[in-house]
């Protein structure tokens, strides 16, 4: 039995008339006969005495009136605790983040479940991709956005937000400046600059290297792509950095080039297998996975 079947037989019970119930709800007649042929169906009476002009209640219509008035507020009672509850859910989240949030979007996931969740209290902690891991494997954090080069991180469940890839940062007078794009190999003699060690990012650009035959002369490593784009600048060396949230803060006088292979990485959210998620939890993974894949 649906509700809006129930909705329309009280209408019509009021005007006895299709045409008059139909043009009040905004349906057709057709789609209103269809309806009230289904409740009458499902409750296994006719509702109706039928004339060619009007229909009028029969004694089953008479005895189910109240009833039907009764479902439709419980109906309405139902719906406004719902709405209630999803504007009232409270609790604590706790999410790790890899730096340059606002790159792959997450500050505006975070920033419109903030919105429809005012009482959820929301615990940030930003890191490297591997620091984040331990502490989703500890129950330490309930959701990570991590870097991964393949999505396949067998303890999670992972919705995939955004992609990128790896890039060269060098000054615009650099003689590899003017290639559309770097092989690897003409990196072995250069000086390069990396993020910090222990880190996805700097893993990630020695194995490239190593996989092109050579052990890359890296010079100095940071904590901040920032850093080492001014050390560029200064013309200390190549920065390998990703490109996405460099791209808007590039220096005037630095241009990126693109790797080839192309290196690419995917930003995605991360949770344990099996993890009992709070309502708010819930919410928040059913934001993360509305949100569009971007490229």
């Amino acid at each position: 039995m649906e509700i809006r079947h129930v909705l329309e037989f009280i209408s019509l019970a009021e005007t006895n008339s299709y045409f008059e119930t139909a043009e009040r709800l905004f349906v057709t007649t057709s789609s209103l006969s269809r309806h009230i042929m289904a409740l009458e169906e499902d409750l296994g009476v006719p509702l109706f005495d039928r004339t060619t002009r009007k229909v009028i209640l029969n004694e089953y219509g008479k005895l189910f009136l109240p009833y039907a008035r009764q479902l439709v507020h419980i109906a309405d009672d139902c719906a406004a605790a719902f709405e209630e509850e999803s504007q009232t859910v409270q609790g604590t989240l706790s999410i790790g983040s890899i730096p340059k949030m606002k790159a792959y979007r997450i500050d505006e996931i975070l920033r419109e479940f903030r919105q429809n969740n005012k009482n959820v209290i929301l615990h940030i902690h930003e890191g490297d991709s591997t620091a984040l891991v331990k502490l989703l494997q500890a129950g330490e954090i309930d959701f990570a956005f991590l870097r991964n080069r393949n999505v396949s991180v067998d303890a999670f469940e992972t919705v995939p937000i955004a992609q990128d890839h790896l890039v060269a940062v060098l000054p615009k007078d650099h003689p590899l400046a003017q290639q559309q794009s770097i092989a690897v190999s003409q990196l072995e003699d250069e000086s390069l600059l990396l993020i910090s060690k222990n880190s996805f990012m700097h893993r990630l650009c020695i194995d490239l290297c190593k996989n092109a035959g050579f052990q890359p002369r890296v010079v100095l490593t940071s904590q901040r792509a920032e850093n080492l784009m001014d050390l560029v600048e200064q013309g200390t060396g190549i920065a390998l950095l990703m490109q996405k949230p460099i791209a808007p803060i590039l220096p005037q006088n630095l241009c990126i080039v693109d790797i080839e292979p192309r290196v690419a990485t995917t930003v995605f959210l991360a949770f344990q297998k099996g993890q009992h998620l709070t309502v708010a939890g819930r919410q928040f993974l059913s934001l993360c996975r509305s949100i569009p894949f971007e490229t």
